[in-house]
């Protein structure tokens, strides 16, 4: 597989900051020549940066970056390469998506978190930070979110949660109210194959979204929101992300990893 690497080395509009350091620190210490041992080619890395005429500010850069990496998925894509994306926060989910488009879309959100929370509901004073899934399904930030070129929401039904314990009140009233499919941890991976199985994604690109504080911290310890009670154990048997197919229908490959570590912490 030609591999297009994308680096957003971003963390709540602060370059280089907390989990902004985990990009390049993974490329430094020798992602591309193990996914090449893998038998896939890095065609190039590529940093996303934020625009220099205008000093950082949350909300401004990371809308900045989701346009600029929107526009760097979708020629990563034109290009017949599949774009990996690194980035230190969630939020990076909607230039991702925005580089998808028009296809339809499937998302498959692993997380501790919900990252359900919106402008009205979050009290955490990271305006963007805990809200990737609520904008890639278009809960939020409408005016925003219209600024980044190919942004459609996700279809909800079409959205799956996956790993999170950890839940704000209000997310989770938000989450029981909605179409996306919250699957607990019990539940992975043995529950996984039969839940597609009868969910209608033929013909869907999925977007393979990975906040890594979704594992058991005592086996890889992240970034600074671990989240115990029952984490997942290890990564998912590869047979279970096949795609099933009914009849001559099939799903499209096309999932994007997004990794969110702080560097000199443990990983798997």
């Amino acid at each position: 597989m030609d591999i297009q690497l994308l680096l957003v080395p971003y963390d709540s509009g602060q370059r280089g900051w907390r989990c902004g350091a985990g990009p390049e620190h993974l490329v430094r210490a020798g992602l591309p020549a193990h996914l090449q041992r893998q038998g896939h080619i890095v065609t190039a890395i590529q940093i996303i940066e934020d625009d220099p005429a205008y000093p950082p500010a949350e909300i401004r850069t990371a809308f900045e970056l989701a346009r600029r990496l929107a526009t760097a998925v979708r020629s990563a894509r034109t290009a017949g390469h599949f774009p990996l994306v690194l980035s230190g926060n969630c939020n990076t989910a909607m230039g991702t998506l925005s580089g998808l488009t028009p296809a339809r879309r499937a998302t498959f959100w692993f997380d501790a978190h919900g990252d359900c929370n919106t402008p009205e509901t979050t009290t955490s004073g990271f305006l963007l930070d805990g809200m990737g899934l609520a904008m890639t399904v278009g809960l939020c930030w409408h005016h925003m979110r219209a600024t980044v070129p190919g942004f459609q929401p996700v279809a909800a039904e079409a959205t799956f949660l996956m790993g999170a314990r950890d839940l704000d009140p209000p997310e989770a009233a938000l989450l029981q109210g909605s179409a996306i499919t919250a699957i607990p941890v019990g539940h992975i991976p043995e529950g996984l194959p039969g839940l597609l199985a009868r969910t209608p994604l033929a013909d869907t690109l999925g977007y393979l979204h990975l906040d890594v504080d979704v594992l058991d911290p005592a086996v890889g310890h992240a970034n600074y929101l671990p989240a115990p009670q029952r984490p997942l154990p290890s990564p998912p048997d590869r047979r279970h992300c096949r795609s099933p197919r009914s009849g001559s229908a099939r799903r499209r490959r096309a999932h994007l990893l997004f990794a969110r570590r702080r560097p000199r912490s443990r990983c798997l």
